[in-house]
């Protein structure tokens, strides 16, 4: 299985360095997320992408886009924020495929707790309507895209239960990222090896203690990591894993642990 790392905006770092970080573990793959300022700046200015691709490829990675998902929202009953939100994640879509992306991830959204849940269907509707426009654009453009599994919140999420991300693969057409911290707040893990495993092109790998989403390098939570990989191992076509713990110590800590394990 091919391993990579992801970057995230509270590292505060510059995408090079982190590049170079990622360079010095030797990762196969990196996982970018649009949400850093760098790459939302090359979203509406072109004159940027041409600088980030010549970058990128001064690196020998293959490369996986996270769209945003800070103040985004596919589910939003409102129509503005939800068009806002469907527009940024295909510029982002776009942003992937001039800089030769192999997958695209992606929230869906949520519903917020201030709404009734008799509004849940109407949510659903929006994030398949929009979800659907965005695969259309992500074939057009040779990127797999895929929706990530949310975790335990205070709104009503959309796509955190196996059965919900089964229909969502299903009325959409797309692939999962699966995220293993966010399915333990849930404790979802073992649903979704089972049921959609085959589904699965990406992984996220992190640990928690199944209450919070906090991300935590492997083996500081409850995670039993080491069974999640056995079971990915017999997937058909065994998917990515991406280490994506909030820390940069924690990171270079994880992947020294996979590589002795895989």
């Amino acid at each position: 299985m091919r391993l990579g790392l992801s970057n995230h905006p509270k590292f505060d770092m510059t995408l090079d360095r982190f590049l170079e970080f990622a360079d010095r573990l030797k990762a196969d793959h990196v996982e970018l997320k649009v949400d850093c300022p760098e790459l939302l700046d090359a979203l509406f200015q072109k004159g940027k992408v041409l600088n980030l691709r010549d970058m990128l490829e001064s690196y020998g990675f293959k490369y996986i886009f996270h769209a945003p998902s800070i103040d985004v929202n596919l589910a939003s009953l409102n129509p503005q924020v939800g068009n806002a939100s469907l527009k940024v994640v295909k510029k982002s879509v776009q942003l992937a495929a001039e800089l030769n992306a192999e997958i695209m991830v992606s929230h869906v959204g949520r519903l917020s707790r201030d709404y009734p849940e008799s509004l849940m269907a109407k949510a659903y509707a929006n994030v398949v309507d929009r979800l659907r426009e965005i695969v259309e654009v992500s074939k057009e453009l040779g990127v797999l895209f895929t929706i990530e599994n949310d975790h335990k919140a205070s709104d009503s999420i959309l796509a955190g239960y196996v059965h919900q991300v089964s229909s969502l693969i299903r009325d959409v057409g797309c692939k999962l990222t699966f995220d293993v911290g966010h399915a333990n707040t849930l404790g979802e893990i073992q649903g979704f090896l089972e049921h959609l495993r085959e589904e699965t092109v990406n992984v996220h790998l992190h640990d928690n203690d199944g209450v919070s989403d906090s991300h935590l390098p492997l083996g500081e939570g409850k995670i039993d990591y080491r069974s999640i990989l056995d079971s990915l191992k017999r997937a058909i076509t065994p998917p990515l894993l991406t280490l994506e713990c909030h820390s940069i110590q924690g990171l270079e800590k994880d992947m020294l642990l996979l590589r002795s394990i895989l």
